[in-house]
């Protein structure tokens, strides 16, 4: 009893130090015959949840919508995937909400769950 307790406290203090930590990155853009610039990322965004190793590019979807797309590991258990379910669903209900069916055209994937 007393080492689940422990368990458990710990448990609690270590996902509320990672829920706490704040990651500010900075990324430098090099584009062909233009100067590099480096711009900070925006970890805050409103985002879809996509599982597996390949990612893609969707630079030009989080400037145009402000909605992200974040790659997570390839094992998904059911609890995140249903979390991720919920999540892409509302996002996807907000962009045809405001913007009609244009939005999956230039997203070029379809969200997990959709």
């Amino acid at each position: 009893m007393k080492n689940s307790k422990l368990f458990l406290l710990l448990i609690l203090l270590f996902s509320g130090i990672i829920c706490a930590q704040k990651n500010d990155t900075k990324i430098t853009v090099k584009e062909k015959g233009k100067a590099a610039k480096t711009v900070e990322k925006q970890e805050n965004l409103p985002h879809f949840i996509q599982f597996g190793i390949m990612s893609k590019n969707h630079q030009a979807f989080r400037n145009k919508y402000k909605i992200d797309v974040k790659y997570e590991n390839c094992v998904i258990s059911p609890t995140v995937s249903k979390m991720a379910k919920e999540n892409n669903l509302a996002i996807a209900k907000l962009l045809t909400e405001k913007y009609g069916d244009s939005w999956k055209k230039e997203l070029e994937i379809i969200p997990y769950g959709l």
